[in-house]
């Protein structure tokens, strides 16, 4: 379980995002990859109530010493391959 404060014990930011289903895909990406990843949703939901950062903030955490690794993973991006284009088009028809 990871602590809702700013302390993280042995785990580490690194990224944070507005909204839950963005960070839920990072953070499968990097389960994909191997690192072990967390979210951590910070928000604060009441109606109404603008968009305003400091009451949307999800995280994305790794263990610590896995942040840079983690980094690399989110920033290299994987274009879909052509064979995943086809079978979407297929779907669509």
């Amino acid at each position: 379980m990871i602590p809702a404060g700013g302390d993280y014990q042995d785990w580490e930011q690194v990224v944070e995002t507005a909204h839950a289903w963005e960070a839920e895909l990072m953070a499968l990406r990097l389960r994909e990859s191997g690192i072990e990843a967390e979210v951590l949703d910070q928000t604060f939901r009441q109606e109404p109530l603008p968009n305003v950062r400091a009451f949307a903030v999800v995280r994305v955490l790794v263990p610590r010493g896995r942040s840079e690794e983690a980094r690399r993973v989110l920033a290299a991006g994987e274009p879909l391959s052509e064979d995943h284009e086809q079978e979407d088009a297929e779907e669509d028809r």
